[in-house]
């Protein structure tokens, strides 16, 4: 492949992967638990701390039970270091949730910042995250 070519192919694949991103953190404070879950391939990973879901099946529902008893949440991921290898990919971001207990209280929250460690799958023309792996560096509470 021609030198260029190839560099606007790994530019138009870092762009698909930022939006991949974007989605993620969308569908979770939208509470888009199905969209969420066809982010990722048919045996992706999802891990925290001491928990993991394996598969795309059931994974809705693994982050419904997680997230949905709260009132809303604020997800960011930023400062992306993507690297593309042909159809793989792995990325580093940095992450800060918001989880807001009460519709009542906007003080009642808590939240956690730290990294996401990525790898990406290319799914014919389509990324999907194949592994996603959230490690907190710190939490906070409200008053």
């Amino acid at each position: 492949m021609h030198e260029e070519t190839a560099r606007l192919r790994s530019l138009f694949d870092r762009a698909d992967i930022y939006d991949l991103l974007a989605e993620f953190v969308r569908c979770l404070d939208d509470r888009d638990f199905t969209g969420y879950a066809a982010l990722f391939t048919e045996d992706g990973v999802l891990r925290m701390p001491g928990r993991e879901h394996r598969g795309r099946a059931g994974l809705a529902e693994y982050v419904e039970a997680d997230l949905g008893h709260y009132h809303r949440t604020h997800h960011l991921s930023a400062n992306h270091r993507v690297e593309v290898d042909g159809d793989r990919a792995t990325s580093r971001s940095s992450m800060h949730a918001v989880h807001l207990r009460s519709a009542d209280d906007p003080t009642d929250w808590w939240s956690v910042g730290g990294w996401y460690d990525n790898t990406y799958r290319r799914a014919g023309t389509a990324w999907r995250f194949h592994t996603v792996d959230i490690t907190p560096v710190w939490l906070g509470e409200g008053p």
